[in-house]
């Protein structure tokens, strides 16, 4: 968030890094300092409309908004946007899979497999905790999950900014409310009637329940120890019974 004169804080966004889907761990892989750094890169459009690739000043961010998504709808999200770019880059290979849970798992066994060797060398876990995770589909993008979220809090703190942490789900269940909260921590008044939230789709049926449980161990050994109490709820057990068979 920017800092304006008289009126509170304006809301803008960024993506940050770690973020690219079919990549090796190495372009994926981050320090506090590249994760940074992406967050304050991005494009400005000049007087002419023209764009151009920008750095702005981390002196310029006052709050911070961390948005935090259910694990699983993040990722399968992510699959359905990767098949958007698929189709254009290459549309016979794109005909192969479906927006569906069989497309999505037949997907990831073909990308699981293509990184499988340089996961091994790179990621930073247990060989135990990996060979327990590496038949989940599409795992690697639950590291780049969790790497994300520690980042960002990481980034928060060394900016030595005030954060608001939410979770994309909580709009659904009290909208009023978070968006109340969310005011005031910019502070700004309510202006005109609130428009609908519309939920996204929930692919928690896209994993069996004991992939479920893998990732959990997963999550719960690599996340911050701040982190894991915002992600635990959606590893809660009654949750876990709703995953696929």
């Amino acid at each position: 968030t920017y800092s304006q004169l008289d009126t509170g804080y304006v809301l803008t966004k960024t993506h940050c890094g770690s973020r690219c889907f079919l990549c090796q761990p190495k372009e994926y892989i981050e320090t506090a300092h590249t994760f940074l750094n992406r967050c304050l890169s991005g494009e400005r459009r000049d007087k002419d409309k023209v764009m151009s690739k920008t750095r702005y000043d981390k002196s310029l961010v006052k709050k911070a908004v961390h948005l935090i998504r259910d694990p699983f709808d993040n990722v399968v999200s992510r699959y359905h946007l990767e098949l958007g770019v698929l189709e254009k880059k290459d549309p016979k290979e794109f005909k192969k899979y479906s927006k569906d849970r069989e497309g999505f798992r037949k997907f990831c066994s073909k990308w699981d497999a293509e990184f499988a060797g340089k996961e091994q060398r790179n990621f930073n876990i247990d060989d135990k905790l990996l060979a327990y995770i590496k038949d989940v589909p599409c795992h690697s993008d639950f590291f780049r999950y969790v790497q994300w979220h520690n980042l960002a809090s990481t980034a928060t703190r060394n900016l030595q900014i005030p954060t608001l942490r939410l979770h994309y789900e909580s709009y659904e269940d009290n909208l009023e409310g978070n968006l109340n909260k969310l005011l005031t921590f910019l502070e700004l008044e309510k202006i005109g009637e609130t428009a609908a939230f519309i939920p996204g789709k929930r692919y928690r049926n896209y994993y069996t329940s004991d992939e479920v449980k893998a990732l959990s161990k997963m999550l719960k050994e690599l996340a911050y120890i701040n982190m894991w109490p915002l992600l635990e709820h959606y590893f809660d057990e009654d949750i876990i019974s709703e995953a696929g068979r």
